[in-house]
């Protein structure tokens, strides 16, 4: 597939122009914006020292980054019309992304190998994209696409085992041994070097959106636990930047609850609610982790309660 063909710009300007292509357009360019991820390889061929892959591993996280704006450009192009495609085509997508790290040899899972220690700047990547994508869906409210990415079980062949396993969107969120571990040399250590990280490459403002962002996906793991992985639940590290007790505020509104409700898998007001009260929250607050109750981010108390 031709890159320079399927291009970010390719879909703006079919966006401009309400081309009848749009489609075609978007769909590759998700299929290509994957391919390109290849070019960020990290191989071991010429690293004679630990700290010579570290060096490596944050300057690929420099040069990977602005894929991730390039492709949050794009879903933006769409979310403030909640168009049909994010719901349609951003399933498939991390689906595919997955897939394509297998089919690549990138090994996701986390560890301290040099083989492993290698591909952390896609971990960090992946982490910072999710974390970003999910922001700018809540933000535009497109719930159903949302609620699609979340609930999906991703098929992915793992060539090691030679079998397809049912993943979910907790495979986005692996310990950055690099950045948390062999980097954080400071005295007193940084709490999350990963966390500092994203905060660097974030727009401004727009962190405080990442951070809540972080933390709803947290709520959202209670709900949707991996069995694929040693932490079966999405711990979310920007938390450690969090002031805020409400992680989605607007949920005292009833429409806006209404909307986002396909979210919880949920009816009504009294079944959230009862979802909350009958959920187990086994985090364990201070230190890294500065999250509200459930109950409190989730506005238990006075969810709906405005017309």
């Amino acid at each position: 597939m031709d890159k320079n063909v399927w291009t970010a710009d390719a879909v703006q300007n079919a966006v401009l122009k309400d081309s009848k292509n749009l489609e075609i357009v978007f769909s590759n360019y998700l299929k290509s914006f994957i391919g390109q991820l290849a070019e960020y390889d990290i191989s071991l061929q010429g690293i004679s020292s630990i700290d010579q892959l570290h060096k490596k591993v944050v300057d690929g996280i420099g040069l990977i980054e602005p894929k991730r704006k390039e492709i949050l450009s794009v879903v933006e192009m769409f979310a403030a019309s909640k168009h049909p495609f994010l719901k349609q085509y951003l399933p498939g997508f991390f689906e595919k992304l997955l897939n394509f790290y297998e089919e690549q040899g990138v090994n996701l899972y986390t560890g301290t190998g040099a083989d492993v220690l290698r591909n952390d700047h896609y971990r960090f990547f992946n982490q910072s994209l999710f974390i970003s994508l999910t922001a700018m869906l809540l933000e535009n409210q497109c719930f159903e696409a949302l609620a699609s990415i979340l609930h999906t079980k991703f098929l992915v062949f793992y060539k090691s085992y030679g079998m397809v396993r049912k993943v979910n969107f907790m495979r986005f969120r692996e310990y950055n041994y690099t950045l948390n571990e062999f980097l954080n040399t400071g005295s007193p250590k940084r709490i999350s070097v990963t966390a500092d990280n994203i905060y660097k490459h974030a727009e401004g403002t727009s962190f405080r959106k990442l951070v809540k962002a972080d933390i709803f996906l947290y709520y959202m793991s209670l709900w949707n636990p991996s069995s694929e992985m040693l932490d079966p639940y999405w711990y979310p590290e920007l938390s450690v930047y969090n002031r805020e007790r409400y992680i989605l505020p607007n949920l005292v509104s009833r429409k806006y609850f209404e909307e986002a409700k396909v979210l919880f898998g949920v009816d009504d007001i009294e079944q959230f609610k009862n979802l909350l009260e009958q959920t187990t929250d086994p985090l364990e607050r201070g230190g890294l982790y500065r999250v509200p109750q459930l109950k409190d981010g989730m506005m238990y108390s006075s969810v709906g309660s405005i017309e």
